[in-house]
């Protein structure tokens, strides 16, 4: 007995010991309780990288049920909110906690928090297209326990997690706000380009009756379009039987009795009072392509918005379309809205005033479209350079380009070889004989040239000497001896020839290029390319050959008529050279001096002979009362030397007793119609009234 005592009184210690050291071991190994903060840095975490499936995974069971959602569902509504709002960054971050005092106002022990709940404040920062939204959003977690027995926190959800004002049923719908485009009008504000209203019409597809492939046959008939065209708008994917789908344009709004499914609709569109009259000055506007979006590098446009295609439309786009603006909103069930989160007002495009005139415009255009002639002219006020009318023929209906070409209309002008869509005014040409009054400037500037400095010329035509090879210069009218006056008045390529020889090429380069060359004036929003008197690797003239011809406005010169109708501006601004100016208000160079005022009349006057002398090459004006000058010429394009290549007509014409009006003209092809004498006949009529 003794004996068995004393073994169970041995092993009680160690017993004691070993229920003491399991304790131990069970206290030491109890898994940590997860705070309620760390919940938090998860919840922040995930939400900053957009990753709303780990979201998904820290809220209650309890309140997902109550959400109606799952996985999938709160996932994808996530994303289709972030992506309607367009966030690229997602910024929270917790708000300090505010330490409780643990008294009351009466130094009485203070009510202690639920320790099964916690809350923190977080601010979020959503970084959308239409800048940052700022929030202030509740965490509520609450302690679960698991089925391990072990306790975790997760968050309570609910839509205001998502954006504050969001209740359940609520929605976020974002709007675009659409500026209005800028008008472009003329200098007395008349529209250039502006809002207009067409007719489009279209089909409804459940009203095309028993047989609609019938009736689509009928209707392309009629409105001249293809039933492929047809099919294809009605193929598309958003069309529903009941919806309206827009085909083209038209200008008869009634709808023939037999045409089942056919609605007409006016719609608003870009419209050019002045039609053809203005197409290349103006441009038209397009829906944007994939080509356009591919080339937007600010990122600004998308699929169906209208961009300047040609023209200003396109030279001034940035300024004439606006900023788009959006909103950003809260809607409930029934889409009525509860708040704007976040509003950015369009910005409409600018109003552009041109110093044009429309009556000028449409009378200079009908004058040089007349007979099919491709051509430019171009009317400008000599003393302060405003560009009054800028033409070209042929040209293109903008209005057809905005509403839509049927394949018809579109084979017309593809066909043309007179190439209607080629912008004239901006073209440049070798300008013929016009260029001879720039010649003789420079000439008495350099003090080589005398306004009765005569050649004796013998024949219609001359070379320097054998040198020329068998080149020689050639003149159609057989004078001697010639003046400096004569050579104006006659048209003398012999005359200007010898007295660029005699100047050498450094003085007559000097002399021209103060005319303008490599200079495009600041009329950027015409593309206007700079003019050159030779080609990059003959800038020197250094061939005598090249040089006679560049003194008559051939060789390798090249002119632009806006170019053209510039220069001739200082023998009316006793030397001082206006350039010129198509926006108003916008800032411009001085005139400068290029001439002195001795010179400047001199040629002058002798332009005024042109007309008044019997022999002038522009002595048909002669009948117009006000005092005319001017300068004719014909250039000739060659492909090969002795062969018979396209002959351009040239006219620059100006008023001298009271300078309002200077017209530089050019008409293509005038082979065997009179060259320059042909564009004089057509400017005649315009002239006089």
């Amino acid at each position: 007995m003794k004996s068995k005592r004393k073994i169970i009184y041995g092993l009680l210690p160690i017993l004691f010991a070993g229920g003491i050291g399991m304790y131990l071991y069970m206290q030491n190994n109890k898994t940590e309780e997860v705070k309620p903060e760390a919940t938090v840095d998860q919840y922040i975490e995930h939400l900053q990288k957009k990753e709303f499936d780990q979201l998904y995974t820290l809220m209650t069971p309890a309140s997902l049920g109550e959400s109606g959602m799952n996985l999938e569902q709160f996932v994808e509504k996530y994303n289709a909110i972030y992506s309607g709002m367009e966030v690229s960054a997602v910024k929270a971050e917790v708000k300090p906690q505010v330490t409780e005092s643990t008294t009351d106002g009466s130094g009485n022990p203070a009510q202690t928090q639920n320790p099964d709940t916690f809350e923190t404040d977080y601010n979020l920062q959503l970084t959308t297209f239409l800048g940052d939204v700022n929030e202030t959003h509740t965490l509520k977690l609450v302690r679960e326990e698991l089925e391990d027995g072990g306790k975790i926190w997760r968050i309570n959800w609910k839509p205001s997690l998502i954006l504050a004002d969001m209740v359940k049923g609520s929605k976020v719908r974002v709007r675009t706000l659409f500026p209005e485009r800028g008008d472009i009008v003329d200098r007395e504000g008349l529209p250039l380009a502006t809002k207009g209203n067409i007719y489009e019409w279209g089909i409804v597809p459940e009203k095309l009756g028993d047989n609609p492939e019938a009736m689509i046959s009928q209707i392309a008939k009629h409105y001249k379009v293809t039933e492929d065209g047809i099919n294809n708008a009605l193929a598309q994917k958003w069309v529903k039987p009941e919806y309206f789908v827009p085909i083209a344009s038209t200008e008869d709004s009634r709808v023939p009795a037999g045409l089942a499914g056919v609605q007409v609709q006016s719609k608003e569109i870009r419209y050019y009072p002045l039609g053809e009259a203005a197409a290349h000055l103006i441009g038209y506007v397009r829906k944007a392509t994939k080509e356009d979006l591919e080339k937007d590098t600010e990122g600004y446009y998308r699929a169906e918005d209208w961009i300047g295609k040609a023209g200003l439309e396109q030279s001034l786009e940035k300024q004439l379309r606006g900023e788009r603006g959006g909103l950003i909103e809260i809607t409930d069930e029934s889409g009525n809205t509860r708040s704007e989160l976040i509003r950015k007002d369009a910005v409409d495009g600018q109003n552009i005033q041109l110093t044009i005139s429309s009556a000028k415009q449409r009378k200079l255009y009908k004058t040089l479209s007349s007979s099919g002639d491709a051509g430019a002219m171009v009317l400008m006020n000599p003393t302060d350079g405003n560009l009054l009318a800028l033409v070209s023929a042929p040209a293109y209906n903008p209005n057809k380009m905005v509403t839509g070409l049927t394949q018809a209309e579109w084979d017309a002008y593809s066909a043309d070889e007179k190439l209607p869509f080629i912008n004239r005014f901006t073209n440049r040409y070798a300008p013929g004989s016009t260029f001879k009054a720039i010649t003789a400037a420079a000439g008495l500037m350099e003090k080589v040239t005398t306004a009765d400095k005569s050649h004796e010329i013998s024949g219609l035509q001359w070379r320097k000497d054998e040198s020329w090879g068998g080149y020689y210069v050639k003149r159609v009218k057989n004078v001697s001896p010639v003046n400096m006056v004569d050579a104006l008045v006659y048209s003398d390529n012999i005359y200007f020839a010898k007295e660029a020889v005699e100047m050498g090429s450094a003085k007559f380069i000097d002399g021209i290029q103060k005319f303008g060359f490599g200079d495009n004036f600041g009329l950027d929003e015409l593309y206007l390319k700079p003019s050159q008197y030779a080609n990059e690797a003959h800038l020197d003239l250094a061939s005598e050959v090249l040089l006679a011809d560049t003194s008559y406005g051939q060789g390798e010169m090249l002119m632009s008529p806006i170019h053209l109708a510039s220069s001739f501006t200082p023998f009316i601004n006793e030397g001082k050279m206006v350039k010129p100016v198509l926006i108003q208000d916008k800032e411009t160079a001085e005139p400068e001096v290029v001439i002195t005022p001795e010179v400047a009349n001199t040629v002058k006057d002798a332009l005024g002979q042109v007309v008044t002398r019997s022999g002038g090459t522009a002595h048909s004006l002669n009948s117009i009362p006000e005092g005319l000058a001017a300068k004719t010429g014909t250039a000739e394009l060659k492909a090969k030397k002795g062969e018979k290549g396209q002959e351009n007509g040239f006219v620059v014409v100006f008023d001298t007793d009271s300078p309002s009006f200077l017209i530089a003209a050019v008409i293509e092809g005038v082979n065997g119609r009179g060259g320059s004498h042909y564009v004089l006949d057509k400017l005649k009529p315009f002239l006089e009234k």
